[in-house]
């Protein structure tokens, strides 16, 4: 009798490589500058806490490294398979009489890079049983946004085969986690090429931009001292098609759209230093340009983006999106993305000691000049992907880590026709006045109406 390979115990190493992105994440949230993404899916019904519990159980055997923490051991990194795993794989239920603030107290806590598993999960029920908000933690070391949800796809489908079969397994993934892995078939040419395009945008990259400024010594006393806080914006169907309709008649991007608005809303948010341009880091899919993988690697493959459009954002929605139109095809033609990726390469074969040293000495020294804002746009999922026993999530937001550099990390997700918005901050910038910027966003996104209900309501927390 033949045994189905994904019903058999796996046989799980207690050691995995990491890979250079890996590295980069983990230097940076030593310093505190990065950490979990959060995934917030809310059900119109109950979900089936013990069932989801066994469900990331088996995900942390198909997917190793989310049961692994990482460790430098004489000068190199590595991932070593966690002993804890039953103890993370349990999904905590909350029962809730205001789930909304009970959200909030999940989500200001903060990712610990020594001790905070790879992923967890919690459920905030209603008392009255009507329906389930799930929040998935994923540490940004082992997984960008892109993986995160194909993430939480697999673990939703796992938690309905499990339904269906209580010894249903996945064989452990062993697709690349290679974090270079969209370079496998560039050319030496085109590899000179991108440096090329990098060694011309250096003097943009280096020169003045609107943003806030901070030092080394103020960054490590706030980030021993952060007080996190997020904010949502959430775009209804009805808006969604006005959005959509814009668009075809622009013959437009739904990210085109939205950076405009974006970067209006930064106009007026942070008006100084006076005279400099106005730009924003967009990070970027890289996946792309990688030779497609039947059941993707969990991993980090993004790059960047600055769209920079000059000092002057132009008097009308219009002016600003023909700007971003423009630099956004001027990135295209030169992939969009692969910013810094060469410089990143060589880091690679650098000593994980001596690149968390350089990379965080990078960090603190470039805090003296203004820091321009972050939009990372995750992308348009359905939501028959994450669905439960047949029942979907009828919304998704997803948050970032809040830093102690000066600046606000938005995100932005299209479930369906619903989009959800982010924003996660230190609460030394102000909540009003980040909510004051999402309520500008979202006044300069097309089909805006005063006379409707915002869905953003911020009070000041202390």
């Amino acid at each position: 009798m033949e045994i189905d390979p994904a019903m058999a115990e796996p046989i799980i190493p207690d050691i995995f490589p990491t890979e250079p992105q890996d590295e980069l994440v983990q230097a940076f949230c030593e310093i505190a500058a990065g950490g979990y993404l959060r995934l917030l899916f809310d059900y119109p019904q109950q979900l089936d806490a013990e069932r989801l519990s066994l469900a990331m159980r088996r995900m942390l055997d198909a997917e190793p490294i989310l049961g692994c923490r990482f460790e430098v051991e004489n000068g190199k990194s590595r991932w070593r398979r966690r002993d804890d795993l039953d103890a993370i794989a349990h999904c905590r239920v909350i029962s809730s009489v205001d789930p909304e603030a009970d959200t909030h107290a999940l989500l200001v806590e903060r990712f610990d890079p020594q001790t905070s598993p790879n992923v967890n999960a919690v459920v905030i029920r209603r008392q009255n049983g009507t329906e389930d908000r799930l929040l998935l933690r994923i540490s940004h070391v082992a997984a960008d946004g892109t993986a995160a949800l194909d993430f939480a796809m697999a673990l939703t489908d796992m938690y309905n085969q499990l339904g269906k079969n209580p010894d249903y397994r996945l064989p452990p993934n062993e697709a690349s986690r290679d974090s270079f892995l969209w370079l496998r078939n560039f050319r030496a040419r085109d590899r000179w090429r991108l440096l090329w395009e990098d060694l011309k945008d250096l003097p943009k990259a280096l020169g003045p931009k609107r943003g806030l400024a901070s030092d080394a010594a103020t960054y490590l006393s706030d980030a021993e001292n952060l007080r996190p806080d997020y904010l949502t914006l959430r775009l209804d169907e009805r808006r969604v098609a006005k959005i959509d309709r814009y668009a075809y008649d622009k013959g437009v991007t739904l990210n085109d759209i939205c950076l405009a608005a974006f970067l209006r809303a930064f106009d007026e948010y942070c008006p100084e230093p006076l005279g400099a341009p106005l730009e924003v880091v967009m990070p970027t899919n890289l996946r792309r340009y990688a030779p497609l993988q039947r059941r993707p690697a969990i991993r980090n493959q993004a790059g960047s983006t600055h769209i920079r459009i000059g000092k002057d954002v132009g008097a009308t929605f219009e002016d600003t999106l023909a700007k971003v139109c423009r630099e956004t095809l001027r990135h295209k033609q030169r992939l969009l993305g692969t910013e810094g990726q060469m410089l990143t390469r060589w880091l690679a074969g650098v000593a994980y000691p001596r690149k968390k040293n350089l990379l965080q000495r990078q960090i603190l020294r470039g805090l003296k000049n203004p820091a321009p804002p972050v939009l990372t746009q995750i992308g348009h999922t359905r939501g028959n992907r994450f669905a439960c026993d047949g029942i979907a999530p009828t919304d998704l937001v997803v948050f970032g880590e809040s830093s102690p550099s000066p600046i606000f990390l938005v995100t932005l997700v299209r479930l369906n026709d619903r989009i959800g918005i982010a924003a996660c901050f230190d609460q030394r910038l102000g909540v009003q006045r980040v909510g004051s910027f999402l309520k500008r966003l979202d006044q300069n996104l097309p089909g805006y109406s005063a006379a409707r209900h915002s869905p953003l309501e911020p009070e000041e927390r202390q």
